[in-house]
């Protein structure tokens, strides 16, 4: 996954701030634009523009394949609370095209027999954010907190509610080492007789999530006519992360490049099935985080701990860039 972006803090002299990204992989692009005014009001409440293009293709996972091409455009309100925490709402219209084939799971053909191929939704979203990290590059002490709430609301004729948390704890060791401990809960659920989209499920495996599986592997499987399995995803997921960071031998106190050593768990269930903690996977391993000039670079060399016949694992994964 590569990433690049270009922005200017301060448009014309006014201190607004626009940017362009642009976020490519062997499964998603996402081409966004974004206009923030940061003091829309003499209280520090910011107002911001996004305007966006997705491309999802879900082929090169071990994913039930599907391809979604998404347009949106919102806008979104920050405000600040207190010293370290923000709210956030934010109001968009989206328009997704899916594309089913041959072989994918049926479910996702009834649900496009049932809805249409195109689907205009209007997204509510809400959050909030408690950040008392002392860096955001290079954290080693403090905390993160954020709660995330999507809603399709109507008239849109589909009708989900997505909500997250997470939990983010740094603990210094010394000068210079820190042992971070990060928690993740996600649900999701359609309402008002709607079923879930596929497409919004919650997937698990990978870097950002359980290392030493492949990325979206965890969870929900279905069975092909060929006899191979493929993930659909959940509406409900577990991650919890443990990771010692130590720097890089010969960088002094260069945080830019640091090791670590990871314990990770997590796992995605589908609406038919009951939340057991037994059925969480379980990996460990090393990794190498470099804060580089086109982005965080990433690496991880990790070893499932516990895993069943049906899973898939990688132990070699990287990453340059950021997810957005």
């Amino acid at each position: 996954m590569l990433s690049a972006a270009v922005a200017q803090q301060n448009l014309f002299g006014t201190g607004n701030a626009l940017t362009f990204r642009i976020n490519t992989s062997s499964t998603d692009r996402t081409y966004a634009l974004s206009y923030t005014n940061p003091y829309s009001t003499v209280d520090g409440v910011s107002r911001g523009f996004d305007a966006y293009v997705r491309t999802y293709d879900a082929d090169s996972l071990d994913v039930a394949r599907y391809k979604t091409e998404s347009v949106g455009l919102g806008v979104r309100y920050g405000i600040p609370i207190a010293e370290d925490d923000r709210i956030n709402f934010g109001l968009a219209i989206d328009k997704t095209k899916v594309t089913t084939f041959s072989d994918s799971p049926v479910q996702y053909k009834d649900f496009v027999s049932s809805f249409g191929n195109e689907a205009t939704s209007l997204l509510a979203t809400a959050s909030w954010a408690r950040d008392s990290r002392d860096s955001f590059l290079y954290p080693r002490k403090g905390m993160y907190q954020r709660a995330f709430i999507e809603a399709a609301i109507p008239p849109a004729e589909i009708r989900y509610v997505k909500a997250s948390y997470q939990h983010q704890y740094w603990i210094p060791l010394g000068q210079v080492s820190a042992i971070m401990l990060n928690g993740e809960a996600g649900w999701a659920h359609g309402y008002g007789g709607k079923p879930m989209p596929f497409y919004k499920n919650f997937h698990a495996g990978g870097i950002g999530s359980v290392r030493g599986f492949k990325q979206s592997s965890l969870g929900p499987q279905i069975t092909n006519t060929d006899g191979t399995q493929d993930t659909i995803g959940g509406n409900r997921r577990l991650i919890a992360n443990a990771e010692y960071y130590f720097p890089l031998p010969g960088s002094g106190r260069d945080r830019s490049f640091r090791l670590s050593t990871f314990f990770d768990a997590g796992q995605v269930w589908g609406a038919d099935e009951k939340v057991q903690l037994s059925d969480l996977r379980y990996s460990a391993g090393l990794a190498f985080s470099w804060s580089s000039p086109i982005g965080p670079f990433k690496l991880s060399l990790g070893w499932p701990l516990k895993k069943e016949a049906s899973d898939e694992t990688q132990r070699f994964q990287f990453q340059l860039g950021s997810v957005f």
